[in-house]
C-alpha cells in the first residue's frame, strides 16, 4: 500500500514538472491582419498557413496555423490566429493566401494575389518568452488596379504591437 502511494506521488510530481516546463518553454502568439481599404472597398483574404522563423540555437520554421480562414481586412486589426510557439527570437513570418475577393459597390471581384506566398520580415524582431503572449500585426498597405485586374501588393509589413 505504501509503495503505491509513493509511486502515485512521484507520478503527480513528474506530471507537474512536465507541465511547468511546457508552460515555461512555450509562449502564445496572436497574429492580426489589417488593411486600411479605400472607401467603398471590402477585402476578404483567405489564409491557408502561417509560420514563424525562429533564430538562434533552435532556428527554423514553426508552423502555427494550417487550415483555411477568410478574414475581412479593415482598419481595425482582425485576429487571424492565436497559437502556442516555442519561446525564442523570431525574425520573419511566412504565410500563404489562397484567394482574395474585393467587394466594390456590392459586387465581388476576384483579386490577384501574386504567388500567394509571403515571407515578411518582422520589423525589430519578436521575442517570445515562456508563458508570455506577443501580438504580431501584418499590414497589407497596397491594393492596386493594373491591366484590368485588382492586385494585392506583396509590399507587406509585420510588427509586434502592444
Amino acid at each position: 500500500m505504501r509503495s503505491w502511494l509513493v509511486a502515485s506521488l512521484v507520478a503527480v510530481i513528474l506530471a507537474a514538472v512536465a507541465l511547468l516546463y511546457f508552460h515555461l518553454s512555450q509562449g502564445r502568439v496572436d497574429v492580426y491582419v489589417s488593411d486600411p481599404p479605400a472607401p467603398g472597398l471590402a477585402i476578404y483574404l483567405t489564409f491557408t498557413s502561417v509560420a514563424l522563423h525562429r533564430v538562434g540555437n533552435n532556428s527554423g520554421w514553426v508552423a502555427i496555423f494550417n487550415g483555411s480562414k477568410t478574414v475581412a481586412l479593415s482598419r481595425a486589426p482582425q485576429l487571424l490566429v492565436s497559437a502556442s510557439a516555442p519561446a525564442g527570437e523570431y525574425n520573419e513570418v511566412f504565410f500563404t493566401a489562397s484567394s482574395a475577393t474585393v467587394e466594390i459597390g456590392g459586387v465581388n471581384v476576384t483579386a490577384r494575389v501574386p504567388s500567394g506566398v509571403f515571407k515578411v520580415h518582422i520589423t525589430g524582431g519578436m521575442r517570445l518568452s515562456g508563458g508570455s503572449t506577443e501580438k504580431l500585426l501584418i499590414s497589407f498597405p497596397h491594393v492596386t488596379h493594373a491591366g484590368g485586374q485588382i492586385i494585392i501588393s506583396p509590399s507587406i509589413t509585420a510588427q509586434v504591437i502592444p
